[in-house]
C-alpha cells in the first residue's frame, strides 16, 4: 500500500532475534526512568506490586494507604444539603484528627453549581461565565482538599484518610466535575457509587433524508428521550454521533459492529449545531444540518469534522445512531496535586465527560482503581461519555479487578505529560518550555530532573539533566541543560522523567467491553497489561501509540495472557493490536520509535482483521499467541508493503525480533506476514 496512513490507522527474558544485541543498541528513554518509586512498603496500609520489564529489570509499583487510627462519622441533619454535609463531615474529620471517615448508607442528591443557561445572552457569554461550554468556571459538586495559597512540593490539605461511604449513592446533577481531589495524598474512598440520573447523557435517533435540504440528511431523536435540557438552554445538544447495533444486548451497545471511521462531532473547528426544527414529514423530534457546512460529505469530502465541517451525510438513511449530548463537559472524578488516591468498590453508571482522570499537574504518583464497576446503569445507552480513566500522572499506577464497559471513548488511556521547547540556543545547551502556570513548581522540569528529548515525530535523541533554572513557573521557563544536545531547535518536545513520565504501570484482570475504544491506549513506558478479557470493543484490545501528535511510544511494556474477541470493523486495517507511529505527513514512521516490547501467551478470538499490526518497532517479542478466526472480513484488504491485511500477524517497519510458538485455527485466521522492511525479524515454531 501508499505508506500514507488512512485515517483508521489514526485512532521471562525478552527475546531477540538471533545476532541482535540489546546491549549493544543504544539506549532508550525509558532506561533512566527509576524502576521504584524509592519509598518505604508497610504491608499493613500500602499495595505494591512488581513485573519484570522486558528489559530484565524488575519494576516496583507502590500505591501508598492512609495511615492513622481513629474512626469519625455522623449522619445528614434535617434540612442539610448533601452539598452543605460532605464538606462539612470532611473538615470535622479531618478536625477531629480521624484518618477513618464512616458516611452513614443512604441516597445524596446533590444540587450542585446553579449554570447560566442563556448561552445566547452577554452575561453567559463572559469569560469566566458558568455555563455547559465553560465548565471549568464552575464549582464542583464536591472539592475535597483546597488549592494551594503558595507554592508547594507536598499535597497537604487532606492526609492519610479513609473514606468508607457505606454503600451510599451520590447523585450529582449539573454537567460538571462530580468530586475533585485536590492537593491530598493517601486517600482512599471505598463502596460507594456515583450517578448522574437525570442528566441526558445520550439518546438514539435515526439518521433520514432532510425535508428542509433536499440532497443532505437529518437526525430524528426518539421520542423516548428529552429533547430540551436545562442546562443547555434549549435543545440538546449533538455533540458526537456514532453508529449504534441495537441487535446486541438492549437497548444495544456501539458493539463489535461500530466503525470510528463513521462518526460526526460537532464539538471542533466551530462546527455549527443542526437546528432543532421539531415535527417535520420525518419525524416528531427532527434535527435539520441545513445550518452545517456541507464539506466531508458525498457531496463535499474536502473537510474533516476536526475542522467544523459535521454534518450528517456520511450516514446512509435509516442508519441506527447513538447522539451523546455530552462528550468532554465534566470529569465525574477529577485528581489535580496528589499522592497515592485509591478507589475500591467504586460504581459509577455515567459522567458528561471522562470517568476518572488523574491529570500532569503537580507531577505525583500513586494511583489505584480495584474492584470496581464502571459501567451503566439499568435503562441507561452508555456509561461515561468519553474516556473511563484518563492517567496522565508521574508514575505507579494499578487498575485490576474492574469490570469496564458502554463508554464513549477508552478504557484506559496513560499518557506521559510532554512539554514544547519554545526556544533553544545555538549550542543546545539552554531552552525554554512551555510550562504551566500554577501553584506547582514541579509541574516545569526543575534543577536535577532527567529530560528526554523527542524531535518533530517523537524519535528519542537524548537524554540531558537540569544544571540550572529560573524557577519561573508561569510561562516559558528557562533551563540550562548539563550537555549540549546536537540539532535542538522548537520542532522538539520534552518529557520530565524524573517528575512525569508516567511510568511503572498495572493494568490487569479487567474486563473491558462493549465501547467506542480501546480496551487501554497508551503511549507510556515500564507497563503491564495481563490477564485482561477485551470484547466487542470498537478499536480493538490495545493500541501503542506514538508519533507526530501522540507522543513518545511505548517502550519496556509486557502484555500476557490476554483474551481479546469481537473487536470493531475498524481493526480489519488497523488490528485488535495496534502499534502505530505517524510522521508529521501522515506516513508510518519507518525507525523504531517503539522498543522493547514483550507479548506472551495472548488469545484472539473472532477477528475481522489481523491479531497484531505492528510498525516502527525494534527488540519486538511476540511469543506462544493463539489465534482463532481472525482475518473474518476478507473484502477490500490493504497492504503493509507486500503483507495483506488478510495475514494474522503483520510486522512492518521493524527490525530485531521473533515470532514464536503461534498457534492459529480457523479457516479464514491467514499466516504470519514479516514485511523485508521488518529487517531481522524472524518467525519460529517454537519459543524454546
Amino acid at each position: 500500500m501508499s505508506r500514507l496512513l488512512s485515517s483508521f490507522l489514526l485512532v521471562g527474558l525478552f527475546c531477540s532475534a538471533p545476532g541482535a544485541s540489546a546491549q549493544a543498541s543504544p539506549p532508550i528513554y525509558s532506561e533512566i526512568i527509576p524502576t521504584s518509586p524509592g519509598l518505604p512498603y508497610n504491608p499493613a496500609n500500602d499495595v505494591r506490586e512488581t513485573f519484570v520489564a522486558p528489559n530484565g529489570k524488575t519494576i516496583e509499583v507502590l500505591v501508598k494507604g492512609p495511615i492513622g487510627s481513629g474512626t469519625y462519622s455522623r449522619a445528614i441533619k434535617t434540612g442539610e444539603s448533601p452539598d452543605e454535609y460532605f464538606p462539612a463531615v470532611l473538615a470535622e474529620a479531618v478536625n477531629a484528627g480521624a484518618h477513618h471517615l464512616v458516611i452513614p448508607k443512604g441516597v445524596y442528591s446533590f444540587q450542585g453549581p446553579t449554570l447560566c443557561t442563556n448561552l445566547k445572552s452577554s452575561a453567559c457569554s463572559q469569560p469566566t461565565s458558568c455555563n455547559v461550554n465553560q465548565y471549568w468556571n464552575c464549582a464542583p459538586h464536591w472539592t475535597i482538599g483546597q488549592y494551594p495559597q503558595n507554592q508547594v512540593t507536598v499535597p497537604n490539605s487532606v492526609t492519610d484518610l479513609d473514606i468508607d461511604f457505606s454503600g451510599s449513592e451520590l447523585d450529582f446533577k449539573a454537567p460538571v466535575i462530580g468530586i475533585w481531589i485536590l492537593e491530598a495524598q493517601r486517600l482512599r474512598l471505598r463502596n460507594l457509587t456515583i450517578d448522574w440520573p437525570s442528566l441526558p447523557i445520550a439518546s438514539l435517533g435515526t439518521i433520514v433524508k432532510d425535508p428542509l435540504n433536499p440532497g443532505h440528511n437529518a437526525l430524528v431523536l426518539d421520542n423516548k428521550y428529552p429533547v430540551v435540557d436545562k442546562y443547555q438552554g434549549g435543545p440538546v445538544a449533538i455533540q458526537a454521533v456514532d453508529p449504534w447495533d441495537g441487535n446486541l444486548d438492549p437497548p444495544g451497545t456501539f458493539g463489535a459492529k461500530s466503525n470510528n471511521n463513521f462518526e460526526e462531532y460537532f464539538i471542533f473547528g466551530n462546527a455549527p449545531q443542526p437546528t432543532y426544527v421539531g415535527m417535520t414529514s420525518a419525524g416528531d423530534h427532527t434535527f435539520s444540518c441545513e445550518s452545517c457546512h456541507f464539506q466531508n460529505s458525498p457531496t463535499d469530502p474536502t473537510c474533516s469534522f476536526f475542522n467544523g465541517c459535521a454534518n450528517f451525510d456520511i450516514f446512509a438513511p435509516g442508519s441506527r445512531v447513538i447522539v451523546r449530548h455530552y462528550t468532554y463537559n465534566g470529569f465525574a472524578i477529577s485528581i489535580t496535586w496528589a499522592n497515592d488516591i485509591d478507589f475500591e468498590n467504586l460504581t459509577l453508571r455515567t459522567g458528561p465527560g471522562v470517568g476518572i482522570g488523574a491529570h500532569d499537574g503537580g507531577g505525583y504518583r500513586g494511583f489505584r482503581l480495584a474492584n470496581s464497576n464502571i459501567t451503566r446503569g439499568p435503562g441507561r445507552l452508555i456509561s461515561t461519555a468519553s474516556d473511563v480513566l484518563d492517567l496522565t500522572m508521574q508514575a505507579d499506577v494499578i487498575v485490576e479487578n474492574n469490570n469496564i464497559g458502554y463508554q464513549g471513548d477508552d478504557s484506559v488511556a496513560v499518557s506521559p505529560t510532554v512539554f514544547s521547547v519554545a526556544t533553544a540556543s545555538a549550542n543546545g545547551t539552554q531552552i525554554s518550555v512551555v510550562g504551566s502556570c500554577d501553584p506547582d513548581p514541579m509541574d516545569v522540569p526543575i534543577v536535577g530532573d532527567a529530560l528526554a528529548f523527542f524531535d518533530a515525530n517523537f524519535l528519542y535523541k537524548a537524554t540531558a539533566y537540569v544544571k540550572a533554572s529560573n524557577t519561573s513557573v508561569c510561562g516559558t521557563p528557562t533551563l540550562t541543560l548539563d550537555r549540549s544536545i546536537a540539532g535542538l531547535n522548537p520542532t522538539y518536545s520534552v518529557i520530565d522523567l524524573t517528575q512525569q513520565a508516567t511510568a511503572r504501570y498495572i493494568v490487569r484482570n479487567n474486563l473491558a467491553h462493549e465501547c467506542r475504544c480501546h480496551g487501554i491506549i497508551t503511549d507510556s513506558p515500564y507497563g503491564w497489561i495481563d490477564n485482561n478479557v477485551y470484547f466487542d470493543n470498537s478499536a480493538g484490545g490495545i493500541g501503542l501509540v506514538g508519533g507526530s501528535g501522540f507522543g513518545p511510544g511505548g517502550t519496556n511494556i509486557l502484555m500476557s495472557n490476554n483474551y481479546i474477541s469481537d473487536s470493531g470493523q475498524s481493526t480489519q486495517y488497523s488490528g485488535t493490536i495496534a502499534i502505530f507511529a505517524p510522521t508529521a505527513t501522515g506516513e508510518i514512521l519507518d525507525d523504531p520509535l517503539f522498543e522493547k516490547l514483550r507479548f506472551s501467551s495472548n488469545v484472539f478470538e473472532q477477528l475481522p482483521g489481523p491479531a497484531i499490526i505492528a510498525t516502527s518497532a525494534r527488540y519486538l517479542s511476540i511469543e506462544n499467541s493463539t489465534i482463532v478466526n481472525s482475518n473474518l472480513d476478507r473484502a477490500n484488504p490493504i497492504d503493509y508493503g507486500a503483507i495483506p491485511t488478510l495475514d494474522s500477524i503483520i510486522i512492518y517497519d521493524a527490525g530485531d525480533g521473533t515470532v514464536c510458538g503461534t498457534l492459529r485455527s480457523g479457516d479464514t485466521t491467514g499466516p504470519i506476514g514479516i514485511d523485508p522492511t521488518a529487517k531481522s525479524v524472524t518467525v519460529h515454531l517454537s519459543c524454546e
